[in-house]
C-alpha cells in the first residue's frame, strides 16, 4: 500500500543521531509525539526509548538496524546535511512545525551546523530545538515568547549590526546592537512571557529550570 503523507499526525518530532535526550523536557516531547521522524541514525537512538519511527529520512549510512518496520526514504544529496535534507523534505510535504531533538552534543561541527539550520529555515518553518540543557529558537522581527519567572534567557545575534529591543527581561535591551563575545547571554525572565524585536535573525536560548 503506497505511503500516504496525510496519515502523519501532529505534533511532529525530528530525532537526530546526536546526544541521546535525557532531560525530562525533550524526553516527554518525544514520548508524546504523534509522529516521530528520524534523521538517519536517529533511528538507533529511538530504540533506547522502545519507540518506533514513523519515517526514517536521510542517506541511511548511520543506521545500525536495517530492518525497521516503517517507511524509509533515502535522501541522497551529499552536498547537504541530514537535518537540512530532512527539513526540506518536511517542507515539501506540508510539515512546517517541528520539534528538533537529538541534534546537540557528540560532534561539535554537527551541533554548530544544526544551529545555523534554524537560521536557514526561519522564514519558512516553525522550528524548536531541544537539547539536554535548553530550548532554542531562532526569531526575527517581533516575537512574544513564553517563559518561566527567573528562567535564564540568552540572546545571540546571527550576524553583525542587528538591533534588538526586549520587554519582560530583567536587563532590558533597548534598540541595541549586541556585540561578541558576551552578546546578550545570562539574562532572565521577569514573568511568564517576554518579547523580542530584532532587525535580523537571533538565537534565543531558554534554559530549563533543572
Amino acid at each position: 500500500m503506497p505511503f500516504n503523507i496525510s496519515q502523519l499526525k501532529r505534533p511532529v518530532v525530528l530525532l537526530g543521531n546526536g546526544e541521546t535526550p535525557t532531560h525530562r523536557v525533550p524526553t516527554k516531547l518525544l514520548n508524546n509525539a504523534e509522529t516521530v521522524l528520524c534523521a538517519d541514525g536517529g533511528a538507533n537512538k529511538l530504540e533506547n526509548f522502545k519507540l518506533k519511527p514513523n519515517i526514517i529520512l536521510g542517506d541511511l549510512d548511520s543506521i545500525s538496524n536495517k530492518s525497521f518496520d516503517c517507511e524509509v526514504i533515502e535522501l541522497k544529496d551529499q552536498s547537504k546535511t541530514d537535518i537540512e535534507k530532512c527539513l526540506n523534505w518536511c517542507l515539501e510535504n506540508g510539515i512546517n512545525k517541528i520539534s528538533l531533538i537529538g541534534f546537540s552534543g557528540e560532534q561539535d561541527d554537527h551541533w554548530m551546523v544544526s544551529l545555523w539550520t534554524l537560521v536557514s529555515f526561519v522564514e519558512s518553518m516553525e522550528l524548536t530545538y531541544y537539547s539536554n540543557f535548553s530550548k532554542i529558537i531562532c526569531v526575527k522581527d517581533y516575537t512574544q515568547i513564553d517563559s518561566i519567572k527567573d528562567q535564564t534567557i540568552s540572546i545571540i545575534p546571527t550576524k553583525e549590526n542587528i538591533k534588538i529591543t526586549t520587554t519582560g527581561l530583567q536587563y532590558p535591551i533597548n534598540n541595541s546592537i549586541l556585540k561578541p563575545p558576551s552578546f546578550g547571554i545570562r539574562n532572565s525572565a521577569k514573568g511568564n512571557c517576554f518579547s523580542i524585536q530584532a532587525t535580523g535573525p537571533v538565537w534565543v536560548f531558554l534554559n530549563y529550570e533543572n
